[in-house]
């Protein structure tokens, strides 16, 4: 089971014991973890552990601490639960003796059943759509924070909405609210583990800011993701575009609750995400 090096050195993980595994830091200088890394992670050491032909289902997860990207991740699995059905797993990250995050998910054996789903919404396809750099060019701020995702994150990405964030650092406000095409820039095998990795790997990407939109926060701003919970429907293959709906519905006391829907090409509903995050807004000087 392998991929090509760039998605590799963020899902990849080895096994160190029984039920231990470990993943390989990042090179270069230290930054703070993106949390799709060790949620992407975790989601392939608790795979790794399920019954064969079981894929996962539901993954819950909460961020304890950030994570020191030069260091190795240790995940520590333990099961739960193997029944007639479903299997459940647990999933604690340690980064030394110190855990930063924490998983249960849950692995069903597939069947047949009732079935209905949300469409898709209506939306001009990626390559209708301009680059980041041709959407914000002017905005050199903007472009800045958006650096990142080809840079650390592996991704490519289109906005059918404008991003949330970019109107704040111009100090306008916007509804709580964007709409954009995601794909992992390197090929990932066709592997049921390493699919659903890569999803909870990118669902986090972005999801977070959205909270920002009617506020015009400028500035400094601390923002991290508390809990992150990812339902799999359906499997999609996450280095070809898929669609990402993201709204927050409620921000108060320093938190804000964003929800996210990802749709395959067809239109599919694939996943549902539920996020709830820190937010606090840093005074100037």
């Amino acid at each position: 089971m392998s991929v090509i090096p760039e998605a590799k050195a963020h899902l990849d993980v080895a096994r160190i014991g029984s039920s231990s595994f470990r993943s390989t830091p990042h090179p270069g200088p230290a930054t703070r973890s993106y949390g799709g890394d060790v949620a992407g992670q975790a989601v392939m050491a608790a795979s790794l552990t399920a019954p064969a032909g079981r894929p996962i289902h539901s993954a819950h997860m909460y961020f304890l601490a950030p994570g020191n990207s030069s260091i190795p991740i240790d995940h520590e699995v333990t099961i739960l639960r193997d029944g007639g059905s479903f299997s459940a797993r647990q999933v604690i990250a340690r980064q030394g003796d110190s855990p930063i995050f924490t998983m249960t998910a849950s692995f069903q054996t597939p069947e047949t059943g009732l079935e209905h789903s949300l469409r898709g919404p209506q939306a001009p396809g990626p390559d209708e759509l301009p680059t980041p750099q041709e959407l914000l060019a002017g905005k050199p701020e903007a472009l800045q924070w958006l650096s990142w995702m080809r840079r650390t994150a592996d991704l490519d990405v289109r906005f059918v909405l404008p991003p949330v964030r970019a109107a704040g650092l111009q100090g306008e406000t916007t509804e709580p609210h964007q709409r954009l095409w995601l794909r992992h820039r390197s090929l990932v095998e066709p592997d049921a583990m390493l699919q659903a990795a890569g999803l909870a790997y990118a669902s986090d990407v972005l999801l977070l800011s959205t909270a920002l939109g009617p506020h015009a926060v400028q500035g400094r701003f601390q923002i991290a993701t508390v809990n992150h919970t990812i339902w799999f429907h359906r499997p999609i293959r996450v280095d070809e575009w898929f669609l990402y709906d993201q709204e927050s519905t409620w921000a108060d006391r320093g938190r804000a609750l964003v929800h996210g829907r990802i749709f395959d090409p067809e239109g599919h509903l694939c996943a549902s995400i539920a996020q709830e995050g820190l937010i606090r807004v840093k005074p100037l000087g």
